[in-house]
């Protein structure tokens, strides 16, 4: 398209203000929830960094377990633990909105989803707890 063309049919482009997200509940909602996919990064890369000192040997490892000890990163943990289960919360409840379940021909109502999402998700918790604790 040549620079004319462009002038006589231009684009709409809306313009949003930078707090579009503090204009109501559900805005806000959301906003927390995609923020809350930074934490779940920030676990991914403690993740990352307990395999690279695995790999190192046993002196990196023990070296690891002690800075996971810090009160910071306790701290830092238990925020990004408050985080994660905030964000999976809200995804479970999405995926309740969005998920139709139908038995033959009765559809499940979306708090079933929601708290089939949720056992499911307290069952597999317990396991990897049981399996983390006596094994």
């Amino acid at each position: 398209m040549s620079t004319a063309e462009r002038r006589k049919y231009p684009a709409y482009v809306p313009r949003a203000a930078s707090t579009w997200w503090l204009r109501g509940g559900p805005y806000r909602r959301f906003a927390a929830r995609e923020f809350t996919a930074v934490f779940a990064a920030a676990f991914s890369v403690i993740m990352l960094l307990f395999l690279y000192a695995v790999s190192r040997g046993p002196q990196a490892y023990e070296g690891f377990l002690r800075w996971l000890k810090l009160p910071a990163v306790v701290g830092i943990s238990a925020v990004i633990l408050v985080a994660i289960v905030y964000h999976a919360f809200t995804w479970f409840r999405l995926t309740a909105h969005i998920q139709v379940v139908r038995l033959g021909r009765i559809v499940l109502p979306k708090r079933a989803v929601l708290g089939v999402l949720i056992a499911a998700w307290t069952v597999a918790s317990a396991v990897v707890t049981y399996l983390h604790v006596w094994l």
